[in-house]
């Protein structure tokens, strides 16, 4: 997969990441410490989507979730956040926002002005269509660096801060898996008030078992949750699945997530079939 990633903007990988996203921090802003959100990968921000892509496998399927209600879990809230950037009574999704952008929107809903926002991002087209995206927003800074040693910077500064880190590479050769693998015990030694979600694409599960196999052996220990949308036996050039790694979640979020799960992996099925499944490791 290449690192623009406008082309899988909305896709199957996306919605499970993002919705994952949604339960954690849903849980966080009722508390009142202040936050920092973190993002290794912060992409444009805001996608326009074409006419055909990936979100017709993705966010498209989500598309008549009913709005949200109070007592309703992640993936209607995030449907609802989703929907904000559309025209209002669209038949399809128009736009499409990446993870600083939904993150920004669940922080000014809940009016946090003391929150903190770190994006990295090494692109410099990206990074001025982050910008743009963001807007005016005294709570946000973006780095123009990259993105895993940004973020391990970042974190080391206040080890005693409440943070989220959302790594979310786009893992484009075997050294990213690599690099992950080996910072990560690093990153999160002694950091008791940081939770981790870390996404990674599943086309094959060699990778990703290797990857949670290296985190356990680095003392990084979490429960990993997967959606394979399209069976591994049909090869193909887009996701079959994905999967999205939780470190220390808060509150209820990991039990909201899971409980949302089936219909979730129902709704993103390609061939009629689908599999979620939810391990510690």
């Amino acid at each position: 997969m290449d690192y623009a990633h406008a082309r899988h903007a909305g896709n199957m990988g996306d919605v499970l990441k993002h919705v994952a996203l949604t339960a954690v921090l849903r849980e966080l802003v009722p508390l009142p410490e202040p936050l920092l959100y973190l993002e290794s990968h912060a992409g444009d921000g805001l996608y326009a989507l074409a006419t055909v892509g990936e979100w017709g496998e993705g966010i498209s399927r989500l598309w008549d979730v009913p709005p949200h209600a109070d007592g309703a879990g992640p993936l209607s809230l995030y449907r609802s956040l989703v929907g904000r950037f559309s025209p209002e009574g669209s038949s399809r999704p128009r736009a499409y926002p990446g993870s600083p952008v939904l993150a920004q929107a669940i922080l000014q809903k809940a009016a946090r002005p003391r929150d903190e926002l770190a994006l990295f991002e090494i692109d410099p087209q990206a990074t001025r269509l982050l910008r743009a995206s963001l807007g005016a927003d005294d709570r946000v800074r973006i780095h123009s660096e990259e993105g895993l040693a940004g973020t391990a910077r970042r974190l080391a500064q206040d080890a005693s801060q409440r943070a989220v880190l959302l790594i979310d590479p786009p893992y484009s050769d075997k050294a990213e898996w690599n690099e992950v693998a080996r910072l990560l015990p690093r990153l999160f030694a002694d950091r008791p008030q940081a939770t981790l979600l870390l996404w990674y694409p599943i086309k094959a599960m060699t990778r990703p078992v290797t990857l949670l196999n290296a985190l356990a052996e680095g003392g990084v220990h979490g429960t990993a949750v997967e959606v394979v949308a399209t069976p591994l036996r049909l090869k193909r050039e887009k996701l079959n699945g994905a999967g999205i790694v939780l470190v220390r979640p808060p509150g209820r979020s990991l039990s909201a997530l899971c409980a949302d799960l089936p219909e979730l992996a129902r709704r993103l099925a390609t061939r009629g079939e689908s599999t979620a499944r939810v391990f510690g490791f």
